[in-house]
């Protein structure tokens, strides 16, 4: 569809005739959308969320999604339970052209989705019940008051972001952990000819022990940072710069090095996460995916959301606690 817009310029009291210009119906719209645009432009900072305002608004209209998966898993279970009775009866009928494990198979899946709750809590609790008490840490670095400065823009984005960005990947981490668990009942289904994502595959198996350490993520990354520092997962992200002029005003370095450390405990929550779903595809087969690839993204990952105690072990190897960074 096209349109014909004709424009007039006044300038001074003298009116110029632009040419006719024949577009189509997008460029109408974006150019109706740009005018809108710039129309409340004064106005739109007031009504626009920060970063953090927008995640905390994505985790909020996820929260049904528990649900919605329940309900699929349910409708699965129901349709699983009539095609293991439709095979049953196949079996009766004719028992060398259809086996009695396609029944059986139907009906341990049927039985393993209507109970999808429970088989999520086994899995979780493999991993959630024997590890520690999970993570915790807030970003404490205040702004100096020096607007526009460097480290108040980078104190007030952590500040914003810091408890949305760790509750969104908790949140995405129980989200997955619940499909790899669907997706590990579906493989019940498949024969043995499938290999690795078979019934009593390694795929499949590695498919239910991931989503099981995605479900309990969090007393996981607190395992494997007691395992390291002893730290009882207490997150260190306040720093102080140790110098010899003790009357220097050291505030802005500070709260820059910990906003720093803090967006460095993001990507490395996001490492950790990562290497799971690495070492899942190892599994599968995947011959683009590699085991050491996995443990860098875990073992890194790891250390980058540990990295003020690592580098406080460093300077301390090296004593050069009284001049270094201390963090806590």
């Amino acid at each position: 569809m096209t349109c014909v817009i004709r424009v007039r310029f006044f300038s001074g009291g003298v009116s110029s005739m632009i040419g006719i210009k024949t577009i189509s119906k997008a460029s109408v719209l974006l150019v109706s959308a740009l005018i809108a645009g710039l129309t409340v432009s004064g106005h739109a900072f007031a009504f626009s969320p920060t970063m953090g305002e927008s995640m905390d608004n994505l985790v909020q209209n996820s929260s049904d999604i528990p649900e919605l998966l329940s309900a699929f898993s349910y409708m699965c279970g129901i349709v699983l339970a009539f095609l293991a009775i439709v095979k049953l009866k196949d079996h009766v009928i004719n028992p060398n052209q259809t086996p009695m494990s396609d029944s059986i198979k139907r009906f341990l899946a049927g039985g393993a989705f209507f109970a999808l709750p429970t088989v999520a809590e086994a899995a979780q609790n493999a991993f959630g019940q024997y590890f520690g008490g999970g993570l915790w840490g807030d970003f404490n670095a205040t702004p100096t008051g020096a607007v526009g400065g460097l480290d108040d823009i980078m104190v007030n984005m952590m500040t914003d972001i810091w408890p949305s960005v760790n509750v969104l990947i908790s949140v995405f981490c129980y989200l997955a952990g619940l499909i790899l668990v669907i997706i590990g009942i579906s493989r019940l289904l498949k024969t043995s000819q499938e290999g690795a994502r078979g019934p009593a595959g390694f795929g499949t198996m590695m498919t239910f022990l991931v989503g099981g350490i995605l479900l309990s993520f969090d007393a996981m990354l607190g395992a494997f940072s007691e395992s390291f520092f002893n730290n009882n997962g207490n997150l260190q992200t306040f720093a102080v710069l140790q110098f010899s002029d003790n009357t220097t005003d050291m505030t802005h370095v500070n709260n820059v090095i910990a906003a720093c450390l803090a967006f460095m405990i993001i990507v490395g929550l996001i490492s950790f996460v990562r290497g799971w779903f690495i070492i899942r595809d190892v599994a599968e087969g995947n011959h683009q995916a590699s085991l050491m690839a996995g443990m860098t993204h875990i073992f890194g990952g790891a250390l980058a959301v540990n990295l003020g105690p690592v580098l406080n072990a460093v300077q301390l190897t090296f004593g050069l606690q009284q001049y270094g960074i201390i963090f806590s």
